[in-house]
């Protein structure tokens, strides 16, 4: 009996051990399970997590996608670096160089084709003309119809003279892309010659956020734009008025007439106008094929075998009709 009791009390705690750690095994299967249910769940939530921002990050580039479309490079960098003002509060005084431009004879084309051929044309010429402008580094302020206004100097500014021969070479390269438009709408039956007038001023206007706190417009306004405004409505058709302003700015690279003061429309002081004709070195480079007076132009030679045109001079008879073209239309 005595020797009995010490092996029973022995295999009483080994079965007691046996079950604890069992229980303790049991316990912490439990606690595993628990834990890969909430790595699962986590897992899930993460993947959703994960799932809605990558949705959200393609909503945010759809919508800044959507923002290029209708707002400038320069403009649209500003609101998203935050150096751009949210309220209609802020305005700056800057020097600019304005642009204007309109269509002649668009309204009159609107009776005579269809809507559908009517936006087509249109929409081609202010995609064209948008994507020169941005090229040259304009802020594109408005489409009023087929009329376009951009200016030079805001919100990036450069210098005064960096600005205007910008605004020239803008000008000019959107009149001979007009010229190639043409003959693309021809065969569209787009038979009437669309031509544009442009007119280009340089001085200090007032730039920033116009409207109310509801709806912005980042535009510039005050006198200077109006003038140029006015010296598009004075130039006749495929012409590019400048104002002495922008003149003494750019002379230097530019052929001009001098046209002399002139009496613009809403301007009470009569205005010192230059006719752009082209940039120095593009008037030399047309020379062999056209040669422009006052009063007159001689056509040279143009018998030539046009597969073997080099491009240089491909481009320079490009130039040369354009202006052979400009020339005419301007005796209208």
């Amino acid at each position: 009996m005595s020797d009995s009791a010490p092996k029973s009390a022995s295999r009483q705690r080994s079965t007691g051990g046996v079950a604890a750690l069992r229980a303790r095994i049991t316990e912490l299967e439990s606690d595993l399970s628990d834990m890969q249910l909430l790595y699962e769940t986590t897992m899930e939530h993460g993947t959703a997590l994960e799932n809605e921002l990558m949705r959200q990050n393609q909503l945010m580039e759809q919508l800044r996608d959507k923002m290029r479309r209708y707002l400038s490079p320069q403009l649209y960098q500003a609101l998203l670096g935050g150096s751009a003002a949210p309220d209609t509060r802020s305005h700056m005084r800057v020097k600019l160089t304005v642009y204007f431009s309109d269509m002649v004879g668009f309204s009159d084309l609107t009776d005579a084709i269809e809507p559908e051929l009517l936006s087509e044309v249109l929409n081609s010429y202010l995609t064209r003309m948008s994507e020169i402008a941005l090229a040259h580094g304009g802020t594109i302020d408005k489409f009023i119809g087929d009329a376009i206004m951009v200016f030079f100097g805001a919100p990036e500014f450069s210098d005064d003279a960096d600005h205007a021969r910008r605004c020239i070479r803008m000008a000019l390269e959107m009149r001979e892309a007009l010229f190639q438009l043409r003959e693309e709408w021809r065969p569209k039956g787009i038979t009437r010659d669309l031509r544009v007038r442009a007119g280009i001023n340089t001085g200090y206007c007032t730039v920033g956020n116009f409207g109310s706190e509801h709806r912005m417009d980042y535009t510039i306004i005050g006198g200077q734009v109006n003038l140029a405004s006015r010296l598009q409505s004075a130039a006749p058709p495929d012409s590019i008025y400048l104002s002495s302003s922008t003149y003494s700015l750019v002379e230097e690279m530019i052929e001009a007439r001098h046209l002399g003061p002139r009496q613009v429309k809403g301007i009470a002081a009569p205005v010192d106008v230059w006719e752009l004709v082209g940039l120095r070195g593009d008037v030399d480079a047309a020379k062999p094929y056209l040669d422009v007076q006052p009063d007159s132009l001689r056509l040279g030679d143009l018998q030539l075998r046009l597969a073997e045109l080099t491009v240089a001079e491909r481009s320079a008879l490009q130039r040369a009709l354009a202006r052979a073209l400009y020339q005419l239309g301007a005796m209208d």
